[in-house]
C-alpha cells in the first residue's frame, strides 16, 4: 500500500541509491563521479564501505513508512556532505573550471530531491519546500552550461545510431538552463519541472540505457545509468511537489 502512495520519483530515487550503494559495497570503492573522493585518501576502502552503506541502507529505508523520514534526511545530509567536503574546495581553488560547478549542480539536484521527499513523507509544506525548489532550479544552470563548455565531449555520449549529436546537445543544454531559470524564478514552475523531468527521462533512456546495452558487464555503465535515474527521479519529485 505504501509503495503505491509514494510516487514514481520517490521510488526511483530510493532504488537508484540502494543499487549504487550495493555496487559500491561489492567493489569496496567509491564509484560515483558525483562523489570525487581523492585516490590517495587514507583508509579509502573502509570509508568507501561506510559510504556505500550510507546509500544502500537509506535507499532501502525510503521504501518503508517507518524509516522513510530518517532515510530521506540521511541521504540528503550525506549528499550535502559531498558538496561541502569534496566539491566546494575544488570550486574555491579553481572557480573558472565549469566541470566543478557541474558537480555541485548535479549533487544539489539530489539534495533538493531528498529534502522534498522528506517533506512529502512528513506532510510538511513550509519555506524549506520553496527553497528546495529554487535550489533545484539554480542547480540546473551549471548542468546546462556544461553542454556548451564541453560540447564535443557531451555530444559523444549520444548513441551513434542517433543523428544530430551536436544540435541535440545544444538543445538539452538550453533546456536545462531555461527550465532551471523558470523554476527558480517561479515562472510556470510546475510546467518547467515537468519538462525538465521529461527531458531527463529521455536522456536516461537514450544515453545511459544504450550504454548498458552496449556494455552490460561494465559496472560503470550501470552506475551512470543509476545516478542519471536518481537525478531524473529528483526532477519528478520536484514536479510532484508543485502538484501537492
Amino acid at each position: 500500500m505504501y509503495l503505491r502512495r509514494i510516487g514514481p520519483g520517490h521510488l526511483l530515487f530510493a532504488v537508484s541509491f540502494a543499487l549504487i550503494g550495493a555496487i559500491s559495497l561489492g567493489l569496496h570503492d567509491f564509484v560515483l563521479n558525483q562523489q570525487p573522493v581523492p585516490k590517495g585518501i587514507p583508509w579509502r576502502e573502509g570509508l568507501a564501505c561506510i559510504s556505500a552503506l550510507l546509500m544502500l541502507l537509506p535507499g532501502v529505508g525510503l521504501l518503508f513508512p517507518a524509516t522513510a523520514r530518517g532515510s530521506a534526511l540521511t541521504l540528503t545530509a550525506f549528499v550535502t556532505l559531498w558538496i561541502v567536503a569534496l566539491w566546494i574546495p575544488l570550486v574555491l581553488a579553481h572557480p573558472l573550471v565549469e566541470g566543478y560547478w557541474l558537480g555541485v549542480g548535479e549533487d544539489l539536484t539530489l539534495v533538493a530531491g531528498g529534502w522534498l521527499i522528506y517533506s512529502a513523507v512528513s506532510r510538511r509544506s513550509d519555506v524549506t519546500v520553496r527553497i528546495a525548489r529554487v535550489v533545484f532550479g539554480l542547480a540546473l544552470v551549471p548542468i546546462g552550461l556544461s553542454h556548451f563548455f564541453y560540447l564535443e565531449a557531451a555530444a559523444r555520449f549520444i548513441p551513434a545510431w542517433m543523428p544530430f549529436h551536436v544540435p541535440l546537445t545544444v538543445l538539452a543544454g538550453a533546456g536545462h538552463i531555461a527550465a532551471g531559470a523558470a523554476i527558480a524564478c517561479g515562472v510556470v514552475p510546475r510546467l518547467a519541472a515537468i519538462s525538465e523531468a521529461s527531458m531527463e527521462s529521455l536522456i536516461t533512456l537514450i544515453v545511459w540505457v544504450s550504454a548498458v546495452v552496449a556494455m552490460p558487464g561494465h559496472h560503470m555503465s550501470w552506475v551512470k545509468l543509476l545516478i542519471s535515474t536518481a537525478e531524473t527521479a529528483a526532477a519528478w519529485v520536484v514536479a510532484a511537489s508543485f502538484a501537492r
